[in-house]
């Protein structure tokens, strides 16, 4: 999964493309990865597993 690209199809950064850098928490439940966004290294996110295979919000690139 690490290395892995998405681009994010839905609000305030869609068409903004994301490389999963590492596995976030997961004290809390499901499994979570920290994006980083290729256009702008400080900004990340921290995406559900279930999140990032919703294809309506994030698609996975090759």
């Amino acid at each position: 999964m690490i290395k892995t690209r998405y681009m994010k199809l839905t609000g305030l950064h869609a068409g903004h493309i994301y490389e999963v850098t590492a596995p976030a928490s997961e004290m809390a439940g499901p499994m979570q990865w920290s994006l980083q966004s290729e256009a702008d290294k400080d900004q990340k996110l921290v995406v559900g597993e279930d999140e990032l295979s919703d294809k309506a919000h994030w698609q996975p690139l090759g």
